[in-house]
């Protein structure tokens, strides 16, 4: 069960976080950097008293997620596209993860309104004792309903302390599972709607990475200080290139590559539709209780 301060940490990350993408919808524009806006938005989050869970996540067009800007990037806000921004914060562990779709051409407007809409609902349903399986058929309704395809191969998930995949998830489509809704569980349930096929696959280096173990490296007393010093600041939780650049330089990224290769940390590559279909997504983090779902993050009051 959760405690007062536990429920108080989550609300405030949620507070963070629903602060940090109003932010986003005004900094967000055509022309401007990727990186110049992960910075602010995760500036913005430990000025507000948190700590980010994760890179900002600037996904554009067909690329549904993980991709956050590299040490150097020169990439910028396309004219006419279709912009996730995906944004995680905690307070001592506690998490909230949101995101919101932003677009520069009306031609978009069905497909965000499906992605948003389909969270809406799902918000609406989720309480303890439903199926997982059967959230996702509410979402993949709403979204079908619209004209669009829900991606099938990306899920919301169960969230805990420092982990933000707890071993549950939620599908975008109608899927059986035995798996309910608890109480007491916080869950981020994040609807994708494409006009593509509704598929994801690995594209480009995401540049995000995250810890695999944290079992030594034989014969090599710098990596494994090295290892120990990214847990220290990361722990579980994914991480960006460019904050290990920031922190330790080009030899941090040197040593880096070194813990990829040996397989203690993991990089993610962005996720784009197989189809290269346009994507679109909302997401909010809520937390079960007994007789109401408070949603942490409040995304959609973004967009009353």
């Amino acid at each position: 069960m959760l405690t007062d301060d536990e429920i108080e940490k989550y609300l405030k990350a949620g507070d963070i976080v629903h602060d940090t993408l109003d932010l986003a919808l005004d900094v967000v524009k055509e022309g401007v950097s990727l990186l110049e806006i992960a910075e602010k938005l995760e500036n913005n989050i430990v000025s507000k008293g948190g700590q980010p869970a994760f890179p900002v996540n600037i996904s554009i067009n067909e690329i549904a997620a993980h991709y956050s800007p590299a040490v150097n990037d020169t990439k910028i806000i396309p004219s006419k596209s279709i912009i996730k921004v995906d944004v995680g914060a905690h307070v001592d562990g506690y998490i909230a993860d949101a995101a919101i779709t932003i677009s520069f051409s009306p031609d978009f407007d069905n497909l965000l309104v499906a992605a948003r809409e389909a969270l809406r609902n799902a918000e609406s349903y989720i309480h303890p004792g439903k199926k997982l399986g059967s959230i996702g058929e509410v979402i993949e309704k709403v979204i079908r309903r619209y004209g669009f395809i829900p991606i099938s191969n990306l899920n919301g998930h169960k969230i805990e302390r420092y982990n933000l995949h707890a071993g549950k998830s939620v599908p975008n489509v109608s899927m059986y599972t035995f798996r309910k809704v608890t109480r007491d569980e916080v869950y981020a349930i994040e609807p994708f709607a494409t006009n593509g096929e509704g598929f994801v696959i690995e594209r480009e280096n995401g540049h995000i990475c995250q810890i695999m173990t944290m079992r030594r490296v034989k014969e090599s007393k710098e990596l494994n200080m090295f290892l120990k010093g990214l847990w220290r600041d990361f722990r579980s939780l994914p991480f960006a290139e460019r904050w290990v650049y920031k922190k330790y330089g080009k030899r941090g990224i040197e040593d880096l590559e070194r813990l990829i290769s040996l397989k203690r940390v993991y990089r993610y590559n962005a996720l784009v539709d197989r189809g290269a279909g346009l994507v679109s997504q909302f997401e909010d983090t809520m937390i079960v209780r007994e007789n109401k779902v408070i949603v942490t993050t409040r995304v959609l009051e973004l967009f009353r």
